[in-house]
């Protein structure tokens, strides 16, 4: 699992609830939520799931709905953010990690283009993570770009 989604999901969870993974790839975020208690799944191209369109998913609204290193493949970035915010529940976050564009392997997003992204959101915040990716055929550092956000409650 993302060690840094679970980081995030252990410091602000009390109880594990209900999620949706955007991007999936092959699920092992997905099956670590759900060996720790939560109920959820995931969605993707695999799935059948055009990210760069709007979806309401089945199961919600969500507690937490996250997506790792997907927003760089997206012709409709701005949607991923959309489709998250109608997907949670009021007072759920979404998580997201992508590339910054300091990342000499892939060139992905700084700060402010993520905070804009995230307007409708509250409690932003962002960070910058060194990331080795140990990968078959990878073998390099990464720059990555963690963001969260809370859906208001109405």
């Amino acid at each position: 699992m993302n060690e840094y989604l679970k980081e995030f999901v252990d410091k602000t969870y009390s109880s594990p609830g209900n999620f949706i993974d955007l991007g999936a790839g092959s699920m092992c975020d997905v099956e670590s939520l759900r060996a720790s208690g939560w109920s959820g799944y995931g969605v993707d191209k695999k799935t059948g799931t055009d990210l760069n369109t709007p979806h309401l998913f089945r199961g919600g609204p969500f507690d937490l709905v996250y997506s790792n290193y997907v927003l760089h493949f997206l012709r409709n970035k701005e949607q991923l953010f959309e489709t998250a915010y109608n997907n949670l529940k009021d007072g759920g976050w979404f998580f997201v990690h992508t590339f910054h564009k300091t990342d000499e392997n892939i060139k992905g997003f700084d700060e402010s283009q993520i905070i804009r992204m995230l307007s409708k959101f509250v409690d932003t915040s962002t960070r910058i993570i060194e990331l080795w990716d140990d990968e078959v055929r990878h073998k390099h550092w990464h720059v990555i770009l963690e963001a969260v956000g809370k859906k208001p409650i109405m």
